[in-house]
């Protein structure tokens, strides 16, 4: 993508999450996104379908910078834990921002995918405890719909609860599957 294609990108993206911290995501228009962004009709168009799909595109963004990997050793649930939240955690004004509107829905699936494929590759095949007699699919379906629900409860409430505790208080939910 050349520069001003990139320029234009960022600037979209950028008025589109100022509004969606103001606006209902069902109220806001693309003619209100090119008018924040400063670019035109046919920019915005030749760079998103619609705007349902600058939606997907950010809460994809955001699901993915969620894992990204720092080089931090994730072997203990407790630091993976801690990792995705402190990466949530820069990116808290377009989380709340999504919790809070109309794109929640399209958040928390992108979100409960994305640690559905980190649980499928940590936890275990054979776990101990109850988590050892579910069915598998069900087992990480559950420990992504918590974690989704953990990460909503904390935007819902500004993220005002310390990151490790947290943390530690998700683990504390699911840590008796494996016991």
């Amino acid at each position: 993508m050349d520069a001003r294609k990139a320029k234009s990108r960022a600037a979209i993206v950028a008025a589109f999450s100022e509004l969606l911290r103001e606006e209902d995501y069902g109220k806001i228009t693309v003619g209100d996104i090119i008018a924040r962004a400063h670019v035109g009709r046919a920019t915005f168009y030749g760079l998103f379908k619609s705007k349902d799909d600058l939606l997907s595109e950010l809460v994809s963004d955001i699901c993915t910078h969620a894992l990204d990997d720092d080089g931090t050793p994730l072997d203990d649930p407790l630091v993976q834990v801690e990792h995705i939240l402190n990466n949530l955690w820069e990116r808290r004004q377009g989380v709340r921002a999504l919790v809070a509107g109309a794109g929640s829905r399209v958040f928390a699936d992108c979100l409960r995918k994305t640690i559905m494929s980190r649980a499928a590759e940590t936890v275990p095949t054979d776990p101990n405890g109850p988590a050892g007699t579910m069915d598998r699919s069900f087992l990480l379906h559950h420990i992504a719909s918590s974690f989704v629900g953990m990460v909503q409860w904390w935007a819902w409430h500004n993220f005002q609860a310390d990151k490790a505790e947290v943390a530690k208080d998700y683990l504390s939910a699911i840590k008796p599957l494996f016991n």
